[in-house]
């Protein structure tokens, strides 16, 4: 098999790793790509996607991926198309994605896209051994999306796109997600997204705060408080701030899980060249992860000027797909 060509952008560099860690931190977060950047974060939070998932224990959640792939290709049917992984982990949907293409006498050139090398590889191998074209995939900062749309260009301009983007929603602002989608969506593209719910009955707000403890052990675990964890080791902060708590909170207006570490010292420490003043007692967040309600996510969407068809949702109501385009 072809070994895969990888491209790797500006912002997965030491220097702009470095610049972005320091901004990071100067506002008192790890920023969500500082997760997965080197190949030990990348095995933890497998780890924690193989044992908390739902996916794993509950064939509804493979149902809904099934069910969206055909309805999302009943009105996009063009005989070949650029399918891209945007945060594609281990590739492991795109690959079930694929293969419905296939089974449709669809042809499929791939790219893979993510922050971590080692994933972008396992996925990229991981198609191209199925029987998908790849020319290249891409290394780099999703934050950081004003570029996208040019590099998907150089790949391949004339095909019609669709995207994948699963799992990512809940770990980014929907403001980041709405400037993500405009970089990469033109006129007749789709993208796939799946978000994490809140299973709230009926979607009456008042059922909100007992749907988001119900979910809570998805987040306050060993496996994922490990995987956490190794952001601040990474950072050589864990003797300085206490163990890593799991709380129910809201990002920009939206009910959020927020993991975070309150600083033991307030005694100022210099890295990467900077001089940084913890205060005691004060959160330092590592993680978040958005849980919407159905409405809730297509009203945002919708907002930003987006199209938005929802294609499937569990009946437990905890994950749904949706097509969006512009």
């Amino acid at each position: 098999m072809q070994t895969p060509t990888f491209d790797f952008h500006s912002s997965v560099r030491d220097q702009s790793l470095e610049r972005e860690a320091i901004a990071s931190l100067q506002s008192n977060r790890i920023d969500p790509k500082f997760l997965y950047v080197t190949p030990r974060q990348a095995e933890l939070w497998r780890q924690v996607f193989l044992r908390h998932s739902p996916i794993h224990a509950n064939p509804e959640f493979a149902r809904i991926y099934h069910e969206a792939f055909t309805r999302a290709l009943d009105p996009f049917n063009p005989a070949k198309i650029f399918l891209v992984g945007l945060g594609c982990g281990t590739g492991r949907k795109e690959l079930d994605l694929f293969t419905h293409l296939k089974s449709h006498r669809r042809q499929a050139l791939f790219s893979a896209i993510d922050v971590s090398h080692d994933l972008v590889r396992e996925s990229a191998e991981k198609l191209m051994a199925a029987g998908a074209d790849h020319r290249r995939s891409l290394v780099c900062d999703l934050g950081q999306s004003a570029f996208l749309g040019e590099w998907l260009n150089g790949v391949e301009s004339s095909l019609p796109r669709l995207i994948t983007f699963f799992g990512l929603v809940p770990n980014l602002a929907p403001s980041v997600v709405a400037r993500i989608f405009r970089s990469v969506l033109r006129p007749g593209d789709i993208l796939l997204a799946s978000a994490h719910l809140a299973p709230v009955p009926d979607e009456n707000p008042a059922g909100l705060p007992a749907a988001m403890k119900s979910v809570l052990p998805q987040y306050d675990n060993p496996e994922t408080l490990a995987w956490l964890a190794a952001a601040v080791q990474l950072w050589e902060l864990e003797e300085k701030l206490h163990p890593i708590e799991m709380k129910i909170g809201q990002v920009e207006e939206i009910p959020a899980f927020i993991g975070s570490a309150k600083w033991k010292t307030d005694a100022p420490f210099e890295k990467w060249g900077c001089r940084f003043s913890p205060k005691v007692g004060e959160p330092l967040r590592v993680f978040y992860s958005l849980r919407y309600t159905q409405s809730l996510f297509e009203k945002v969407l919708r907002r930003e000027g987006f199209d938005v068809k929802l294609l499937s949702i569990t009946s437990c109501r905890q994950e749904a797909i949706w097509s969006i385009s512009r």
